[in-house]
């Protein structure tokens, strides 16, 4: 399995198959051009999509997609079992930024995991899922979601395997929000990739915890 940051919080996870998976698609120039990632072209099996802004929910590329997974619950699409889980964009129960969804990816026997926007502390009591997932795919910038600390308090709570954070400030996104070394300056065994793509194996998931930094493709 390939997993590449496209930008923002899009990733694409190219399975052995060659079926591909995109986690929240952005829209290109969205929010009067503060999305500056270039425009996500591929064609998807399927969509995983945490919530409706945006910044996450490109219309174009969900329209595209073969399956649309935007709800909580559990699916199996062709030996892919994704499972969704409700939670909230804020601190305040979704009365500020409404709703998210955490969701599961498992597939080729990994689990990675997208928290999309999320907006408040969670830990194993609230999600049990997420221990000890192999991958976990984190927003890291504060203002709109969960900021360093608490990215870096859940991370240490979960024990995944890798973290990959997102929703981070680059040259590329207006949004007011703090860049990921405010993230990483709180975590141990840090690797930057110096590239877009990460093989998830045995080999890169051997070892102790670790975060990854990968740098957007578009």
């Amino acid at each position: 399995m390939i997993i590449r940051y496209l930008g923002h919080s899009a990733f694409e996870l190219r399975l052995d198959d060659q079926r591909k998976i995109v986690f929240d698609p952005y829209e290109a120039g969205s929010y009067d051009g503060a999305v500056g990632f270039g425009p996500i072209m591929e064609k998807y099996d399927i969509a995983v999509v945490s919530h409706d802004h945006p910044d996450h929910a490109s219309a174009d590329v969900i329209a595209s997609a073969e399956n649309v997974v935007d709800k909580a619950g559990e699916r199996d699409i062709g030996g892919v079992r994704i499972r969704s889980y409700g939670v909230f964009h804020d601190e305040t129960s979704g009365s500020e930024r409404g709703k998210n969804l955490v969701s599961i990816v498992e597939a080729e026997g990994l689990r990675i995991a997208h928290l999309g926007d999320l907006g408040h502390i969670v830990d194993p009591g609230d999600l049990p899922e997420l221990e000890g997932v192999d991958v976990i795919l984190i927003p890291v910038g504060g203002h709109f979601t969960i900021d360093a600390a608490t990215a870096a308090s859940i991370v240490k709570r979960f024990r995944p395997k890798i973290a990959i954070p997102m929703h981070f400030k680059t040259e590329k996104l207006g949004f007011p929000i703090a860049a990921v070394d405010d993230f990483t300056a709180l975590m141990d065994n840090v690797e930057v990739a110096g590239g877009s793509e990460l093989e998830i194996s045995g080999s890169a998931l051997s070892g102790a915890s670790k975060v990854v930094v990968l740098d957007p493709a578009l």
